[in-house]
Protein backbone atom coordinates (compact mmCIF):
# COMPACT_ATOMS: atom_id res chain seq x y z
CA UNK A 1 0.00 0.00 0.00
CA UNK A 2 1.82 2.73 -1.15
CA UNK A 3 1.42 6.59 0.59
CA UNK A 4 2.26 10.16 -0.97
CA UNK A 5 0.24 13.10 -2.10
CA UNK A 6 -0.90 11.63 -4.56
CA UNK A 7 -0.22 7.96 -3.60
CA UNK A 8 1.94 6.21 -6.84
CA UNK A 9 3.47 3.07 -7.67
CA UNK A 10 5.57 2.73 -10.13
CA UNK A 11 7.65 -0.74 -11.73
CA UNK A 12 9.80 -1.42 -14.90
CA UNK A 13 9.21 -4.10 -16.93
CA UNK A 14 11.55 -5.69 -20.06
CA UNK A 15 10.07 -7.63 -23.07
CA UNK A 16 13.88 -9.24 -23.90
CA UNK A 17 12.40 -12.40 -24.51
CA UNK A 18 9.42 -11.55 -26.98
CA UNK A 19 9.95 -10.01 -30.32
CA UNK A 20 7.54 -8.08 -29.69
CA UNK A 21 6.15 -4.54 -31.01
CA UNK A 22 6.40 -3.27 -27.38
CA UNK A 23 4.12 -0.13 -28.51
CA UNK A 24 1.58 -1.69 -30.03
CA UNK A 25 1.68 -4.30 -27.47
CA UNK A 26 1.29 -1.54 -24.88
CA UNK A 27 -1.93 -0.32 -27.09
CA UNK A 28 -3.27 -3.48 -27.20
CA UNK A 29 -2.90 -4.30 -23.33
CA UNK A 30 -4.30 -1.29 -22.61
CA UNK A 31 -7.03 -1.57 -24.42
CA UNK A 32 -7.60 -5.33 -23.00
CA UNK A 33 -7.77 -4.03 -19.13
CA UNK A 34 -10.01 -1.32 -20.67
CA UNK A 35 -8.07 1.87 -19.70
CA UNK A 36 -9.26 4.88 -21.60
CA UNK A 37 -6.02 6.37 -23.48
CA UNK A 38 -5.97 9.94 -22.81
CA UNK A 39 -2.26 10.91 -24.50
CA UNK A 40 0.07 9.44 -26.79
CA UNK A 41 3.57 11.08 -27.13
CA UNK A 42 6.93 8.92 -29.16
CA UNK A 43 8.03 8.38 -25.26
CA UNK A 44 4.73 8.12 -23.23
CA UNK A 45 1.75 7.07 -23.49
CA UNK A 46 -1.24 7.95 -20.75
CA UNK A 47 -3.99 6.41 -19.72
CA UNK A 48 -6.77 6.11 -16.53
CA UNK A 49 -8.81 3.99 -14.87
CA UNK A 50 -12.36 3.99 -13.93
CA UNK A 51 -13.75 5.02 -10.61
CA UNK A 52 -14.02 2.01 -7.85
CA UNK A 53 -14.70 1.79 -4.15
CA UNK A 54 -10.83 2.56 -3.07
CA UNK A 55 -10.64 5.33 -5.68
CA UNK A 56 -11.09 8.15 -7.80
CA UNK A 57 -9.58 6.18 -10.59
CA UNK A 58 -6.15 6.30 -11.66
CA UNK A 59 -3.89 7.64 -13.97
CA UNK A 60 -1.58 5.38 -15.39
CA UNK A 61 1.46 6.68 -17.75
CA UNK A 62 4.17 4.19 -19.63
CA UNK A 63 7.35 5.93 -20.29
CA UNK A 64 9.45 4.24 -22.96
CA UNK A 65 12.68 3.26 -21.71
CA UNK A 66 14.36 1.47 -24.94
CA UNK A 67 13.04 -0.51 -27.90
CA UNK A 68 12.56 -3.72 -25.47
CA UNK A 69 11.68 -2.09 -21.60
CA UNK A 70 9.14 0.02 -20.20
CA UNK A 71 8.33 1.82 -16.86
CA UNK A 72 4.68 2.01 -15.58
CA UNK A 73 3.77 4.29 -13.00
CA UNK A 74 0.18 4.21 -11.24
CA UNK A 75 -0.87 6.99 -9.49
CA UNK A 76 -4.45 8.19 -8.14
CA UNK A 77 -6.26 10.56 -10.16
CA UNK A 78 -7.39 12.68 -6.83
CA UNK A 79 -4.58 14.80 -5.69
CA UNK A 80 -5.46 13.97 -1.90
CA UNK A 81 -6.06 10.80 -1.97
CA UNK A 82 -3.34 10.08 0.46
CA UNK A 83 -3.65 6.28 0.56
CA UNK A 84 -4.05 3.70 -2.54
CA UNK A 85 -4.98 0.60 -0.41
CA UNK A 86 -2.67 -1.35 -3.01
CA UNK A 87 -4.48 -0.26 -6.09
CA UNK A 88 -1.45 1.48 -7.89
CA UNK A 89 0.33 -1.72 -7.54
CA UNK A 90 -2.67 -3.93 -8.50
CA UNK A 91 -3.27 -2.16 -11.46
CA UNK A 92 0.36 -2.27 -12.62
CA UNK A 93 0.34 -6.23 -12.26
CA UNK A 94 -2.62 -6.02 -14.01
CA UNK A 95 -1.59 -4.70 -16.54
CA UNK A 96 1.89 -6.06 -16.99
CA UNK A 97 0.15 -9.63 -16.98
CA UNK A 98 -1.63 -8.72 -19.94
CA UNK A 99 1.35 -7.09 -21.80
CA UNK A 100 3.15 -10.35 -20.82
CA UNK A 101 0.30 -12.82 -22.82
CA UNK A 102 0.82 -9.88 -25.76
CA UNK A 103 3.10 -11.36 -28.78
CA UNK A 104 2.19 -9.61 -31.99
CA UNK A 105 4.92 -10.11 -34.55
CA UNK A 106 6.51 -7.02 -35.81
CA UNK A 107 5.93 -4.59 -38.74
CA UNK A 108 8.44 -4.51 -41.55
CA UNK A 109 7.26 -1.01 -42.27
CA UNK A 110 8.65 2.25 -40.41
CA UNK A 111 7.43 3.02 -36.90
CA UNK A 112 4.17 4.45 -36.37
CA UNK A 113 3.67 8.39 -36.35
CA UNK A 114 2.26 9.24 -33.48
CA UNK A 115 0.74 12.73 -32.41
CA UNK A 116 -0.84 14.48 -29.22
CA UNK A 117 -2.73 16.81 -31.85
CA UNK A 118 -6.96 16.95 -31.20
CA UNK A 119 -9.23 18.51 -33.73
CA UNK A 120 -11.34 21.40 -31.60
CA UNK A 121 -14.20 19.03 -32.25
CA UNK A 122 -12.49 15.87 -30.46
CA UNK A 123 -10.99 18.36 -27.78
CA UNK A 124 -14.82 19.68 -26.82
CA UNK A 125 -16.62 16.17 -26.86
CA UNK A 126 -13.07 14.81 -24.79
CA UNK A 127 -14.37 18.04 -22.46
CA UNK A 128 -18.08 17.53 -21.85
CA UNK A 129 -17.48 14.19 -21.47
CA UNK A 130 -14.49 13.54 -19.20
CA UNK A 131 -14.78 12.29 -15.90
CA UNK A 132 -13.26 16.03 -14.72
CA UNK A 133 -16.14 18.08 -15.20
CA UNK A 134 -18.65 15.56 -13.69
CA UNK A 135 -16.45 15.94 -10.80
CA UNK A 136 -16.70 19.76 -10.99
CA UNK A 137 -20.40 19.52 -11.47
CA UNK A 138 -20.90 17.29 -8.25
CA UNK A 139 -18.84 19.37 -6.12
CA UNK A 140 -20.48 22.60 -7.42
CA UNK A 141 -23.69 20.93 -6.34
CA UNK A 142 -22.87 20.40 -2.95
CA UNK A 143 -21.29 23.71 -2.51
CA UNK A 144 -24.29 25.25 -4.14
CA UNK A 145 -26.38 22.74 -1.39
CA UNK A 146 -24.57 23.96 1.65
CA UNK A 147 -24.79 27.27 1.25
CA UNK A 148 -28.47 27.22 0.00
CA UNK A 149 -29.46 25.04 3.78
CA UNK A 150 -27.20 28.15 5.08
CA UNK A 151 -29.67 30.88 3.70
CA UNK A 152 -32.88 29.19 4.70
CA UNK A 153 -31.95 30.34 8.07
CA UNK A 154 -32.45 34.02 7.05
CA UNK A 155 -34.61 33.63 4.01
CA UNK A 156 -36.50 30.82 4.01
CA UNK A 157 -37.39 27.36 1.62
CA UNK A 158 -39.61 28.76 -0.58
CA UNK A 159 -37.42 31.82 -1.55
CA UNK A 160 -34.20 29.99 -1.48
CA UNK A 161 -34.88 27.33 -3.69
CA UNK A 162 -36.25 29.60 -6.40
CA UNK A 163 -32.74 31.57 -5.16
CA UNK A 164 -30.54 28.49 -6.49
CA UNK A 165 -32.21 26.16 -8.62
CA UNK A 166 -34.61 28.04 -10.53
CA UNK A 167 -34.34 27.70 -14.21
CA UNK A 168 -34.00 31.98 -14.34
CA UNK A 169 -31.00 31.62 -12.15
CA UNK A 170 -27.93 31.66 -14.41
CA UNK A 171 -25.61 32.45 -11.82
CA UNK A 172 -26.06 32.71 -7.59
CA UNK A 173 -24.66 35.08 -5.09
CA UNK A 174 -24.33 33.16 -1.28
CA UNK A 175 -25.40 36.21 0.71
CA UNK A 176 -26.55 36.10 4.94
CA UNK A 177 -29.57 37.77 6.31
CA UNK A 178 -28.05 41.27 5.56
CA UNK A 179 -26.92 41.37 2.51
CA UNK A 180 -23.20 40.41 2.76
CA UNK A 181 -21.56 38.34 0.18
CA UNK A 182 -20.32 35.09 2.20
CA UNK A 183 -18.71 33.28 -0.95
CA UNK A 184 -18.31 34.82 -4.49
CA UNK A 185 -20.74 34.02 -7.09
CA UNK A 186 -21.38 30.51 -8.66
CA UNK A 187 -23.28 29.03 -11.08
CA UNK A 188 -27.16 28.04 -10.87
CA UNK A 189 -27.91 24.82 -9.88
CA UNK A 190 -30.17 24.45 -12.72
CA UNK A 191 -28.06 24.82 -15.28
CA UNK A 192 -25.22 22.75 -13.46
CA UNK A 193 -27.80 20.01 -13.52
CA UNK A 194 -27.87 20.71 -17.33
CA UNK A 195 -24.33 20.28 -17.52
CA UNK A 196 -24.16 17.20 -15.58
CA UNK A 197 -26.83 15.76 -17.48
CA UNK A 198 -24.97 16.42 -20.85
CA UNK A 199 -21.48 14.80 -19.35
CA UNK A 200 -23.35 11.86 -18.25
CA UNK A 201 -25.04 11.08 -21.61
CA UNK A 202 -21.93 11.99 -23.79
CA UNK A 203 -19.36 10.53 -21.33
CA UNK A 204 -21.35 7.70 -19.58
CA UNK A 205 -23.76 6.39 -22.20
CA UNK A 206 -22.03 7.18 -25.99
CA UNK A 207 -18.14 7.76 -25.19
CA UNK A 208 -18.38 4.20 -22.48
CA UNK A 209 -17.67 0.32 -23.93
CA UNK A 210 -19.80 -1.02 -25.02
CA UNK A 211 -20.84 -5.18 -24.74
CA UNK A 212 -22.00 -7.49 -22.11
CA UNK A 213 -19.55 -7.53 -19.89
CA UNK A 214 -20.20 -3.62 -19.37
CA UNK A 215 -24.23 -4.12 -19.34
CA UNK A 216 -24.52 -3.18 -15.62
CA UNK A 217 -22.52 -0.39 -15.82
CA UNK A 218 -24.72 1.45 -18.85
CA UNK A 219 -27.85 0.43 -17.27
CA UNK A 220 -26.91 2.07 -14.22
CA UNK A 221 -25.73 5.72 -16.45
CA UNK A 222 -28.91 5.83 -18.49
CA UNK A 223 -31.02 5.31 -14.60
CA UNK A 224 -28.88 8.52 -13.44
CA UNK A 225 -29.47 10.39 -16.49
CA UNK A 226 -33.29 9.71 -16.15
CA UNK A 227 -33.15 10.81 -12.85
CA UNK A 228 -31.47 14.07 -14.29
CA UNK A 229 -34.22 14.67 -16.73
CA UNK A 230 -37.19 14.04 -14.43
CA UNK A 231 -35.95 16.41 -12.15
CA UNK A 232 -35.72 19.24 -15.63
CA UNK A 233 -39.56 17.96 -16.13
CA UNK A 234 -40.60 18.77 -12.97
CA UNK A 235 -39.03 22.42 -13.32
CA UNK A 236 -40.93 22.69 -16.30
CA UNK A 237 -43.95 21.19 -15.65
CA UNK A 238 -44.82 20.36 -12.07
CA UNK A 239 -47.78 22.20 -10.50
CA UNK A 240 -48.65 22.86 -7.06
CA UNK A 241 -51.66 24.49 -5.08
CA UNK A 242 -53.24 24.23 -1.56
CA UNK A 243 -56.52 22.60 -0.58
CA UNK A 244 -58.13 23.65 2.99
CA UNK A 245 -60.92 21.28 3.71
CA UNK A 246 -62.92 21.65 6.89
CA UNK A 247 -63.48 18.54 9.12
CA UNK A 248 -66.51 16.84 7.44
CA UNK A 249 -66.94 18.82 4.30
CA UNK A 250 -65.89 18.56 0.79
CA UNK A 251 -63.63 20.44 -1.84
CA UNK A 252 -63.11 19.79 -5.19
CA UNK A 253 -60.94 22.83 -5.62
CA UNK A 254 -57.12 23.52 -4.39
CA UNK A 255 -55.55 27.16 -4.58
CA UNK A 256 -52.04 28.27 -6.40
CA UNK A 257 -50.43 30.45 -3.41
CA UNK A 258 -48.16 31.95 -5.73
CA UNK A 259 -50.81 33.14 -8.32
CA UNK A 260 -53.64 35.92 -8.04
CA UNK A 261 -56.41 36.29 -10.67
CA UNK A 262 -58.99 38.71 -11.08
CA UNK A 263 -62.52 37.69 -11.06
CA UNK A 264 -65.60 39.35 -12.67
CA UNK A 265 -68.65 38.16 -12.27
CA UNK A 266 -72.51 39.03 -12.55
CA UNK A 267 -74.88 38.90 -9.33
CA UNK A 268 -78.56 36.85 -10.60
CA UNK A 269 -81.74 37.90 -9.12
CA UNK A 270 -81.25 35.52 -5.97
CA UNK A 271 -78.07 37.42 -5.11
CA UNK A 272 -75.92 34.64 -6.04
CA UNK A 273 -72.85 34.79 -8.79
CA UNK A 274 -72.52 33.57 -11.79
CA UNK A 275 -70.46 32.33 -14.11
CA UNK A 276 -66.66 34.75 -13.74
CA UNK A 277 -64.65 35.83 -16.27
CA UNK A 278 -60.89 35.68 -15.66
CA UNK A 279 -58.11 38.19 -16.10
CA UNK A 280 -55.20 35.59 -15.52
CA UNK A 281 -51.96 36.41 -13.34
CA UNK A 282 -49.71 36.10 -15.93
CA UNK A 283 -50.66 39.21 -17.66
CA UNK A 284 -51.14 40.64 -14.21
CA UNK A 285 -47.55 40.57 -12.34
CA UNK A 286 -45.68 41.66 -15.38
CA UNK A 287 -46.96 44.87 -15.28
CA UNK A 288 -45.05 47.61 -13.72
CA UNK A 289 -45.87 50.50 -11.45
CA UNK A 290 -46.78 52.48 -14.55
CA UNK A 291 -48.07 50.17 -16.84
CA UNK A 292 -52.01 49.38 -17.59
CA UNK A 293 -53.30 46.23 -18.94
CA UNK A 294 -56.93 46.83 -20.73
CA UNK A 295 -59.48 43.45 -20.91
CA UNK A 296 -62.13 43.02 -23.12
CA UNK A 297 -65.10 40.73 -22.18
CA UNK A 298 -67.54 39.01 -25.14
CA UNK A 299 -69.60 38.57 -22.01
CA UNK A 300 -69.84 41.83 -20.75
CA UNK A 301 -70.14 45.64 -22.63
CA UNK A 302 -67.76 47.06 -20.62
CA UNK A 303 -63.97 46.87 -20.18
CA UNK A 304 -61.45 46.30 -17.38
CA UNK A 305 -58.35 48.81 -16.98
CA UNK A 306 -55.98 47.74 -14.46
CA UNK A 307 -52.99 49.89 -13.20
CA UNK A 308 -50.64 50.63 -10.49
CA UNK A 309 -49.77 47.04 -9.64
CA UNK A 310 -47.95 46.27 -6.54
CA UNK A 311 -46.53 42.85 -6.31
CA UNK A 312 -45.95 43.35 -2.30
CA UNK A 313 -48.95 45.61 -0.84
CA UNK A 314 -51.60 45.82 1.75
CA UNK A 315 -54.47 47.76 2.08
CA UNK A 316 -54.90 51.12 3.97
CA UNK A 317 -57.73 52.90 5.50
CA UNK A 318 -57.38 56.71 5.18
CA UNK A 319 -57.41 58.31 8.13
CA UNK A 320 -56.64 61.30 10.18
CA UNK A 321 -54.18 59.07 12.28
CA UNK A 322 -52.72 57.34 8.61
CA UNK A 323 -53.29 59.46 6.31
CA UNK A 324 -52.17 58.21 2.74
CA UNK A 325 -48.75 59.43 1.59
CA UNK A 326 -48.46 62.11 -0.57
CA UNK A 327 -49.34 61.08 -4.64
CA UNK A 328 -51.07 57.88 -3.53
CA UNK A 329 -54.47 57.20 -4.94
CA UNK A 330 -57.61 57.19 -2.29
CA UNK A 331 -60.47 54.77 -3.77
CA UNK A 332 -63.48 55.02 -1.45
CA UNK A 333 -61.00 55.77 1.44
CA UNK A 334 -58.60 52.84 0.93
CA UNK A 335 -55.24 52.98 -0.88
CA UNK A 336 -52.56 50.73 -1.28
CA UNK A 337 -49.51 51.22 0.76
CA UNK A 338 -46.06 49.20 -0.49
CA UNK A 339 -44.90 47.08 1.71
CA UNK A 340 -41.24 45.12 1.94
CA UNK A 341 -41.52 41.56 0.80
CA UNK A 342 -41.39 39.00 3.60
CA UNK A 343 -38.68 36.41 2.19
CA UNK A 344 -39.43 34.45 5.50
CA UNK A 345 -43.03 33.32 4.10
CA UNK A 346 -43.65 34.06 0.54
CA UNK A 347 -47.27 33.13 0.57
CA UNK A 348 -47.78 35.71 2.97
CA UNK A 349 -46.26 38.65 0.17
CA UNK A 350 -49.80 39.85 -1.43
CA UNK A 351 -50.56 41.89 -4.83
CA UNK A 352 -52.73 44.29 -5.06
CA UNK A 353 -54.02 46.83 -7.97
CA UNK A 354 -55.99 49.83 -8.86
CA UNK A 355 -58.81 48.98 -11.19
CA UNK A 356 -60.82 50.92 -13.70
CA UNK A 357 -64.23 49.84 -15.30
CA UNK A 358 -65.15 51.85 -18.54
CA UNK A 359 -68.09 51.28 -20.73
CA UNK A 360 -67.71 50.60 -24.61
CA UNK A 361 -66.78 54.29 -25.37
CA UNK A 362 -64.08 54.39 -22.70
CA UNK A 363 -66.12 56.11 -20.23
CA UNK A 364 -65.21 55.55 -16.46
CA UNK A 365 -68.04 53.78 -14.61
CA UNK A 366 -66.17 52.93 -11.26
CA UNK A 367 -62.88 53.21 -10.12
CA UNK A 368 -61.81 50.09 -7.19
CA UNK A 369 -58.95 49.05 -5.33
CA UNK A 370 -58.19 45.41 -5.35
CA UNK A 371 -56.03 43.89 -2.87
CA UNK A 372 -55.46 40.12 -2.87
CA UNK A 373 -55.40 39.76 0.97
CA UNK A 374 -59.32 40.78 1.30
CA UNK A 375 -61.56 37.56 0.44
CA UNK A 376 -64.61 39.58 0.04
CA UNK A 377 -65.54 40.96 -3.82
CA UNK A 378 -65.67 44.83 -4.65
CA UNK A 379 -69.49 45.23 -6.08
CA UNK A 380 -70.27 48.24 -8.74
CA UNK A 381 -73.47 48.75 -10.78
CA UNK A 382 -73.85 48.90 -14.72
CA UNK A 383 -77.10 49.79 -16.40
CA UNK A 384 -79.03 48.64 -13.45
CA UNK A 385 -76.62 44.94 -12.78
CA UNK A 386 -74.66 44.60 -10.15
CA UNK A 387 -71.39 42.90 -10.75
CA UNK A 388 -68.74 41.81 -8.37
CA UNK A 389 -64.95 41.70 -8.46
CA UNK A 390 -62.48 39.67 -6.51
CA UNK A 391 -58.64 39.38 -6.51
CA UNK A 392 -57.52 36.23 -4.94
CA UNK A 393 -55.44 33.05 -5.76
CA UNK A 394 -56.12 31.30 -8.25
CA UNK A 395 -58.41 28.56 -8.40
CA UNK A 396 -57.71 25.37 -9.61
CA UNK A 397 -60.22 22.75 -9.80
CA UNK A 398 -59.42 18.92 -9.25
CA UNK A 399 -61.02 16.07 -11.09
CA UNK A 400 -62.15 14.23 -7.96
CA UNK A 401 -63.44 15.51 -4.55
CA UNK A 402 -61.98 15.05 -1.13
CA UNK A 403 -64.40 14.59 1.90
CA UNK A 404 -62.31 15.16 5.09
CA UNK A 405 -63.57 12.72 8.35
CA UNK A 406 -60.82 13.31 11.23
CA UNK A 407 -57.34 15.30 11.31
CA UNK A 408 -55.54 14.65 14.25
CA UNK A 409 -52.31 15.96 15.44
CA UNK A 410 -49.67 16.94 18.01
CA UNK A 411 -47.14 19.65 18.42
CA UNK A 412 -43.89 19.86 20.18
CA UNK A 413 -44.48 20.34 24.06
CA UNK A 414 -44.04 24.10 25.13
CA UNK A 415 -44.31 24.99 21.06
CA UNK A 416 -47.14 25.51 18.15
CA UNK A 417 -44.51 23.70 15.77
CA UNK A 418 -46.36 20.45 14.58
CA UNK A 419 -44.39 17.36 15.98
CA UNK A 420 -46.86 15.18 13.49
CA UNK A 421 -50.59 15.31 12.18
CA UNK A 422 -52.57 13.30 9.86
CA UNK A 423 -56.13 13.12 8.45
CA UNK A 424 -58.63 10.79 7.45
CA UNK A 425 -60.31 11.53 4.06
CA UNK A 426 -62.25 9.83 1.51
CA UNK A 427 -61.95 10.47 -2.11
CA UNK A 428 -64.66 10.51 -4.51
CA UNK A 429 -64.50 10.52 -8.44
CA UNK A 430 -67.72 9.77 -9.64
CA UNK A 431 -69.32 6.67 -7.60
CA UNK A 432 -65.72 5.30 -7.14
CA UNK A 433 -65.02 6.12 -3.10
CA UNK A 434 -61.60 5.40 -1.26
CA UNK A 435 -60.82 5.75 2.19
CA UNK A 436 -57.17 7.31 2.79
CA UNK A 437 -54.62 8.19 5.49
CA UNK A 438 -52.97 10.94 4.58
CA UNK A 439 -49.57 11.70 7.20
CA UNK A 440 -47.06 13.70 6.77
CA UNK A 441 -44.50 11.50 4.66
CA UNK A 442 -47.29 9.52 3.34
CA UNK A 443 -49.54 10.89 0.69
CA UNK A 444 -52.21 9.99 -1.28
CA UNK A 445 -52.25 9.66 -5.13
CA UNK A 446 -54.74 9.62 -7.96
CA UNK A 447 -54.62 10.04 -11.56
CA UNK A 448 -51.42 12.28 -11.59
CA UNK A 449 -51.90 14.44 -8.28
CA UNK A 450 -50.38 13.80 -5.27
CA UNK A 451 -52.06 14.97 -2.09
CA UNK A 452 -49.15 15.73 0.82
CA UNK A 453 -50.35 16.69 4.62
CA UNK A 454 -49.41 20.12 4.55
CA UNK A 455 -50.73 21.42 7.84
CA UNK A 456 -53.67 21.17 10.03
CA UNK A 457 -55.52 23.64 12.22
CA UNK A 458 -56.91 22.83 15.96
CA UNK A 459 -60.30 24.08 16.76
CA UNK A 460 -61.16 26.38 19.83
CA UNK A 461 -64.52 25.46 21.37
CA UNK A 462 -67.35 25.67 18.94
CA UNK A 463 -65.28 25.59 15.92
CA UNK A 464 -64.41 23.08 13.39
CA UNK A 465 -61.20 22.03 12.57
CA UNK A 466 -59.45 21.77 9.21
CA UNK A 467 -56.56 20.43 7.38
CA UNK A 468 -54.60 21.74 4.77
CA UNK A 469 -53.24 19.87 1.82
CA UNK A 470 -50.36 20.62 -0.76
CA UNK A 471 -51.60 19.04 -4.28
CA UNK A 472 -48.90 18.34 -6.72
CA UNK A 473 -49.65 17.40 -10.34
CA UNK A 474 -45.89 16.10 -11.56
CA UNK A 475 -45.88 14.22 -14.91
CA UNK A 476 -42.55 12.62 -13.57
CA UNK A 477 -43.76 12.11 -9.86
CA UNK A 478 -42.62 8.51 -9.88
CA UNK A 479 -39.58 8.79 -12.25
CA UNK A 480 -36.54 9.68 -9.28
CA UNK A 481 -38.06 6.28 -7.68
CA UNK A 482 -38.36 3.85 -10.78
CA UNK A 483 -34.58 5.45 -12.08
CA UNK A 484 -33.78 4.18 -8.47
CA UNK A 485 -34.92 0.74 -9.26
CA UNK A 486 -33.31 0.78 -12.77
CA UNK A 487 -29.81 1.79 -11.44
CA UNK A 488 -30.04 -0.64 -8.43
CA UNK A 489 -30.82 -3.29 -10.95
CA UNK A 490 -27.83 -2.00 -13.04
CA UNK A 491 -25.08 -2.39 -9.93
CA UNK A 492 -26.40 -5.62 -8.88
CA UNK A 493 -25.62 -6.69 -12.66
CA UNK A 494 -22.37 -5.26 -12.46
CA UNK A 495 -21.12 -6.85 -8.80
CA UNK A 496 -22.02 -10.10 -10.74
CA UNK A 497 -20.40 -9.87 -13.56
CA UNK A 498 -17.42 -8.66 -11.90
CA UNK A 499 -17.95 -11.86 -9.43
CA UNK A 500 -17.90 -14.31 -11.90
CA UNK A 501 -15.18 -12.93 -13.97
CA UNK A 502 -12.78 -13.18 -10.54
CA UNK A 503 -13.89 -15.83 -9.63
CA UNK A 504 -13.53 -17.50 -13.26
CA UNK A 505 -10.32 -15.98 -14.13
CA UNK A 506 -6.99 -17.50 -13.88
CA UNK A 507 -4.10 -16.71 -11.85
CA UNK A 508 -1.40 -14.73 -13.86
CA UNK A 509 2.22 -16.62 -14.44
CA UNK A 510 4.32 -14.85 -12.02
CA UNK A 511 6.87 -12.18 -13.53
CA UNK A 512 9.99 -11.43 -13.17
CA UNK A 513 9.89 -7.83 -12.91
CA UNK A 514 12.08 -4.95 -10.92
CA UNK A 515 10.14 -2.97 -8.53
CA UNK A 516 10.61 0.51 -7.18
CA UNK A 517 7.70 1.60 -4.87
CA UNK A 518 7.22 4.95 -3.79
CA UNK A 519 5.06 5.81 -0.64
Amino acid sequence: MAFGFPAYHTENYSLSDSPSDLRAAVRSALNEVSWSIKKVSPDTIVASTSLSLLSWGEKVIITFLSDDSIAVTSKCAFPGQCLDWGKNKANIKKFIAELKNHKPRKSPGPPPQFSSEMSPGKRIFRILSGFELAVVCLSLLFVLTFFGTIEQKWFGLWATIHKYFDIESIYVVPSNGDGKLIFFPLPGAYWVIVVLSVNMFLGGIIRARKGWKKAGTLVSHFAILFMLIAGAVSSVTKEEGHMRVLQGEQSDYAQKLFKHDIEIFKYDENGAREQPVIVRSKHIKTLGPKDKLNATFEKFDFTLQVDHFLPVAELALDSPSSPAPEGVEVVDGFFLAETEKNIQQEEANTPGCYVTVKDKSGGPIQRLVLWAGNPYPVSFTHEGQRYGVTYLMEVWPMPFMVELHKTIGEDHPGTGIPRWFQSNITKIDGKQREDHTIIMNEPARHGGYTLYQAGYTKAAEGETPSSTFAVVKNPSDRWPEYALYASTFGLLIHFITMLFRFTGGSRPKKLKTTESSVS
